[in-house]
């Protein structure tokens, strides 16, 4: 058919395949995992992943367990990271960037998606945040290309003025930087006080001795 590319797997099993109006096709969760498979790079895999949850068409949940049954595909590796960080709460290949700059520094995970309620009384969602030990709250947001708009630049300060007044430090970086200089945003983190897995590690000796 024109415009159709036709690709092939030799790993279905009957439990992959369910019928819709009649027609057979591989459930949600497989269909996503072979698209992401299909992808040139790495990064536009994890996209299919985050964009498949974020739309609600399949969950982390089933993306795991189908993974665990796909056999070997393309980006692999890539794909099982991200599985984990979107059930971990990330909605963007900013929060997956991010997830893997804690993993690559051993920095404390954040809080994703965090649900707070600010000064006016309207429920606002974090990208990401740190509950530090004394009592303060890191708050670090990541701005794509979308965020340079006019619309959103505006409603992005009126945003992060309302988290200020709830007391929290807030941090911005672009995307690319997350992605590209993650030294340097780590950097900046660390010197905010969120701590790394070493440092908690020590607490916990100190409380024992």
């Amino acid at each position: 058919m024109p415009g159709v590319r036709v690709h092939k797997s030799r790993r279905l099993r009957l439990e992959d395949i369910v019928h819709t109006c009649g027609l057979p096709r591989t459930e949600t969760a497989r269909s996503v995992l072979d698209a992401a498979a299909w992808q040139p790079y790495p990064r536009f895999a994890c996209l299919m992943v985050v964009a498949a949850v974020q739309q609600r068409l399949t969950t982390a949940a089933r993306l795991d367990a189908a993974m665990r049954t796909i056999g070997r595909i393309r980006h692999k590796a890539y794909l099982r990271l991200a599985v984990a960080d979107v059930a971990a709460g990330a909605e963007s290949l900013g929060e997956i960037d991010l997830a893997h700059l804690c993993r690559k520094f051993s920095l404390v995970a954040p809080s994703r998606q965090s649900r707070r309620k600010d000064a006016s009384g309207r429920w606002r969602y974090l990208d990401s945040e740190w509950d530090l030990p004394n009592g303060e709250v890191v708050v670090l947001e990541i701005d794509g290309r979308h965020h340079l708009e006019v619309a959103h630049w505006q409603a992005d300060m009126k945003r992060e003025r309302a988290v200020v007044i709830t007391r929290r430090w807030v941090l911005r970086a672009t995307v690319f930087e997350v992605r590209l200089e993650a030294a340097s945003v780590f950097s900046d983190l660390r010197a905010m006080g969120v701590p790394t897995l070493a440092d908690l590690s020590a607490s916990h000796r100190a409380i024992a001795l």
